[in-house]
């Protein structure tokens, strides 16, 4: 179920409570096993998945690999319940696929897939909250219009500054893989005076020479500067406020494709990905290329960005590969506490106690690290690679950090995944030889069939084929992975979130011979 802002909002920070895997385990033993092996640096990284479930299976009861909960038919309903998919035609983008498995409740992930209107040119979106789904919530929402309005001319822009949101509305198509949330009435008012403000100031600030990596930037940090700004007090609805605030103080992260005819721009802020699959018809081998770079600790240049930025901080700011031992990605949306003044959290902090309500409770007793003093500490500048495409390049995906990090699904076997799924797909196809064909031709190509058919995966969409492969290689594995108690799954892996884009290697072809 995708969950609107204000539902996100109300679940972001509610209390984590421990329960028992099966009832013949006591709680508190089951809390010292969780604690004590895999409670390292919180509750938004993604743990080895079996690390605690083999111990778990020690315990007395029944195993729940060797005697799995679900029939085979079950799991495949449960991996199918938020498949999607579209066909395109007419440019270079032949299908669109998109899946997700939640781990957090509500699940934290989103993704949209849309058209700039009236034209070929796509936007495809994962983003991956934490610390709740609210700022997630907001990216889905309105960070496509903001790029929208980024790329838009000034006649464009114009209309729409005169149009209001209805010509706002108009300037995105949204694909059949993409849910439409509704927002509520006043949070859609505060959102449309930002963005009112944002095309004003792009009518002022208007330049026909700006590039592709230059509007998806401006983009980007402007939404994430005015997530930052809505949520200054509003006297009179404290209730308000606290959505906001909330809003603002959840994180995201967020890898967004711009699709225009063979150019491909990907611009990410955080650990979600971009990969390129590319086909050899040569040695009929499939090929990685990632057009995304994860901003992390582990990537040395992102930490020699950070302490650039705050020098004489290099010992504090980064703890345990985590910004001051907290937070994993260092770059996201939202995240103020590690964005905003010293003073404002201050001040944020005195509100919440003097409020009489219980909406700013969570922000009573917060804590700032001792050794801040130089904010911000993050942003959301994303870093952009151009591709350009060719007829090799047979297909994108995009996902979420819970499939790259789950166990044995690196990059190049995600890419080979997908192209002998795709392989063995196309022997569904009825095979109709051209007339002039040459009898040996024809008995390669059958030859190629017959070879493909062992590739037939059980899923029809490749998006549900990768989560059921990053679940586990056994029906057991699998089950006991869908079984897991609600508050303990979490432990195990993370939220899934899989966009598959196909694209025409014809069309690829004819565009490259006419330009």
């Amino acid at each position: 179920m995708i969950h609107s802002a204000r539902s996100c909002i109300a679940l972001s920070f509610a209390p984590f409570k421990q329960c028992c895997w099966t009832a013949k385990i006591p709680s508190s033993d089951l809390q010292k096993y969780v604690f004590a092996t895999t409670f390292q640096g919180g509750h938004d990284r993604c743990y080895s998945q079996w690390q605690v479930f083999r111990k778990l299976r020690l315990v007395h009861g029944p195993d729940p690999v060797e005697s799995p909960r679900l029939t085979p038919q079950m799991v495949t309903s449960i991996l199918q319940m938020n498949e999607k998919a579209t066909r395109q035609s007419g440019g270079v983008v032949k299908g669109v696929l998109s899946n997700q498995l939640q781990a957090n409740k509500p699940i934290e992930d989103r993704h949209i897939e849309a058209k700039l209107t009236g034209t070929n040119k796509y936007l495809f979106g994962v983003f991956d909250g934490h610390s709740g789904c609210a700022c997630a919530q907001a990216l889905k929402e309105r960070l496509f219009r903001y790029i929208a309005i980024s790329m838009a001319d000034s006649n464009k822009l114009n209309q729409i500054y005169h149009g209001g949101i209805a010509a706002a509305d108009q300037l995105i198509e949204y694909l059949q893989t993409s849910t439409v949330d509704n927002v509520s009435p006043d949070l859609a008012s505060i959102h449309w005076q930002s963005t009112l403000q944002f095309v004003q100031d792009c009518m002022d600030m208007h330049s026909l020479d700006s590039s592709v990596e230059e509007t998806l930037t401006n983009a980007f940090l402007r939404l994430d500067q005015d997530i930052s700004t809505e949520a200054s007090f509003h006297p009179g609805d404290e209730g308000l406020s606290a959505d906001l605030v909330h809003i603002a103080f959840s994180g995201a992260v967020g890898c967004v494709a711009f699709i225009d005819g063979l150019d491909l721009y990907v611009a990410n802020v955080g650990d979600s990905q971009a990969v390129i699959g590319s086909h050899s018809s040569e040695s009929e081998t499939w090929h990685a290329t990632s057009v995304s770079t994860k901003h992390d600790a582990e990537n040395p240049a992102e930490v020699k960005r950070l302490f650039s930025r705050h020098p004489n901080e290099s010992n504090n700011v980064l703890k345990n590969g985590r910004l001051f031992g907290e937070l994993m990605p260092l770059r996201a949306f939202g995240d103020v506490r590690y964005k905003w003044e010293k003073r404002d959290l201050i001040h944020l902090k005195t509100i919440a106690s003097q409020s009489s309500g219980s909406f700013f409770g969570t922000y009573k007793n917060l804590k700032l690290p001792s050794t801040y003093r130089t904010p911000p500490y993050l942003d959301a500048q994303p870093e952009v690679i151009h591709y350009r495409l060719s007829p090799r390049d047979r297909f994108l995906i995009i996902a979420s950090d819970g499939l790259w990090d789950s166990d044995g699904m690196s990059v190049e076997k995600i890419v080979s995944l997908v192209g002998h799924h795709t392989e063995g797909q196309q022997v569904l196809a009825h095979f109709r030889p051209p007339e002039d064909a040459l009898l040996g031709t024809i008995n390669e190509t059958l030859r190629k069939r017959k070879q493909n058919l062992a590739k037939r995966a059980m899923d029809e969409n490749v998006t549900t084929h990768l989560l059921r492969q990053a679940l586990g290689l056994e029906h057991g594995e699998i089950s006991a992975q869908l079984t897991l108690p609600e508050k303990l799954v979490r432990y195990y892996r993370d939220d899934i979130t899989i966009t598959v884009v196909y694209f025409d290697p014809e069309y690829i072809m004819d565009y490259t011979r006419r330009h």
